[in-house]
């Protein structure tokens, strides 16, 4: 069985991924899908005023609906989106550690399940302190849906893991790597006037190097691989800056890194894919069987090299996705950038803000920025998706990339291409845990358009002056209007990610 599957994952031709720019396809049919589309709930966060609410769907999936598929693959590659459900584990709890926190969040709302109760990592003198971990909390959505050739690495990591974020030394390596202070939270004066209503914040993400607003979990996997004893680091990558700043700290740590881009995005962002070269990243390019060269290929093939070189490669998953621990691994280091904005809003007003508010793509920003607040029914959390490319409004319940989620899929549990201006929006899923925040009605979500998008980056240029990444200007239209809903003496938090450097096919600049 093993070798079997290893052979059905790993077929493919020596010189096509050792070329730094080659371009994999794959053709593997996506799995049937299961769904509950008549079934419909409200959210019920608390509210200061009365506004409508957009209804959520509560997705319910038996014990006994596992997914499966029949393979085909070309001479050259075969396709991990959809792997075949080999093991499936059950999640395991842990009691919350008794410590002092770094700040009163919230108490439990006992409508819903939030999980393990939350205690930062970040504490008052500015140190780290090591989390108690919990995998659960994620309902019916999560799990295992992968190949035997890979279990062995999943259990290694969750081994890793647990004991590496037990250990204070850790912590201590990883605030080395950190930047020393912390990305400013800023009152946009001018955007909160255009709004004449509750006061815009702005957590300046767009300030770490290379703008990513995924450096926190950058970190802390890159310490883990070198913790596994792997030489090689693969991760995926939609928006350049979070392939640069990966190269970079590779080169810090003496690891060999391979950035995986959709062929899409990597032509669309030469002059960042150069620099990643530069680096001494390997590139490789990858394409879905539709033709698309988006963020959905880039994970199917990083995930796909890392099966096949398991034993030297650490597969560093961008965003929340993919087959458990992947996805409580990103959300562990993530979850430091919504305690800063805990810590800094006592600092600057005293409270908690009343709505936190970014986008959402895979869902690396919302589980970072979100954790810390689900159990303050107080605070109101507002994700923005593109329209095209909207899984928690649009999608059903499915299998993809090794574990269940929402998805765009059609009746026949194709998955449906995506399509959004911004890399990091274009993808066709979404993390488990913000999928299961949403159908449990926590998060609310709304959509953007292209010319939303469009909107919110000159709107940023123009009042706070400020280059944002195309990914969090699609949240800017829903933050002025909350803010406008809220009124004044409310506190609104947006993320601003880094500029998006993107080109046009026929060579022209994106214009703005």
């Amino acid at each position: 069985m093993f070798r079997s599957m290893k052979r059905l994952l790993c077929f493919t031709s020596p010189q096509h991924l050792d070329e730094t720019e080659s371009t994999v396809q794959s053709t593997h049919d996506a799995p049937r899908r299961t769904s509950s589309r008549n079934s419909t709930a409200r959210a019920s966060c608390p509210q200061p005023r009365a506004r409508e609410r957009v209804p959520t769907r509560v997705i319910t999936l038996p014990v006994s609906s596992m997914y499966s598929t029949t393979s085909t693959h070309t001479y050259f590659v075969s396709d991990a989106e959809s792997l075949v459900t080999a093991t499936t584990s059950p999640t395991s709890q842990y009691p919350s550690l008794s410590s002092e926190v770094l700040l009163k969040l919230a108490t439990d709302d006992a409508s819903w399940d939030y999980g393990t109760p939350y205690v930062p990592i970040l504490q008052p003198d500015g140190t780290l302190r090591p989390p108690q971990i919990s995998f659960g909390g994620y309902g019916s959505f999560g799990g295992q849906f992968v190949p035997e050739s890979i279990m062995g690495f999943l259990h290694e990591l969750t081994s890793v893991f647990e004991a590496a974020v037990s250990d204070p030394s850790f912590w201590a390596e990883y605030a080395t790597f950190q930047r020393s202070q912390h990305t400013p939270l800023t009152r946009a004066s001018k955007l909160s006037d255009s709004a004449t209503g509750a006061t815009i914040w702005l957590k300046r993400e767009d300030l770490n190097d290379y703008g990513s607003h995924k450096t926190r979990n950058i970190i802390g996997q890159l310490l883990l691989a070198r913790r596994m004893g792997r030489t090689e680091v693969v991760t995926d990558c939609a928006a350049a800056k979070h392939g640069n700043f990966t190269a970079a700290m590779c080169a810090r740590l003496g690891l060999r890194c391979v950035v995986v881009m959709g062929a899409d995005d990597a032509r669309a962002q030469e002059e960042d894919v150069l620099e990643m070269k530069m680096l001494g990243a390997k590139i490789v390019t990858a394409r879905t069987p539709s033709g698309m060269g988006s963020l959905r290929a880039a994970i199917t093939e990083a995930l796909r090299y890392s099966v096949c070189r398991y034993e030297s490669v650490y597969y560093l998953m961008g965003g929340p996705v993919g087959p458990s621990p992947l996805p409580t691994v990103t959300r562990t280091f993530q979850a430091l950038l919504g305690e800063e904005v805990a810590a800094q809003m006592h600092r600057e007003v005293g409270c908690q803000p009343d709505a936190v508010v970014t986008a959402v793509g895979s869902g690396c920003g919302a589980v970072g920025l979100f954790r810390p607040f689900l159990h303050s029914p107080a605070v109101i959390l507002i994700g923005v998706e593109g329209v095209h490319a909207a899984a928690l409004t649009e999608g059903s319940l499915g299998v993809l990339q090794g574990s269940r989620t929402l998805m765009l899929q059609n009746d026949d549990g194709q998955i449906i291409d995506s399509y959004s201006i911004s890399p990091d929006m274009n993808l066709s899923t979404v993390g488990p845990e913000v999928a299961h925040w949403k159908s449990r009605g926590r998060i609310e979500i709304r959509t953007a358009t292209d010319a939303d998008a469009l909107d919110g980056f000159k709107s940023l240029l123009n009042h706070e002056g400020i280059v944002s990444g195309l990914d969090s200007s699609h949240a800017v239209s829903a933050a002025l209007s909350l803010a406008r809903d809220l009124g004044p003496g409310k506190n609104i938090v947006l993320m601003v990610t880094g500029g998006d450097n993107i080109g046009m096919h026929d060579g022209r600049r994106l214009d703005v």
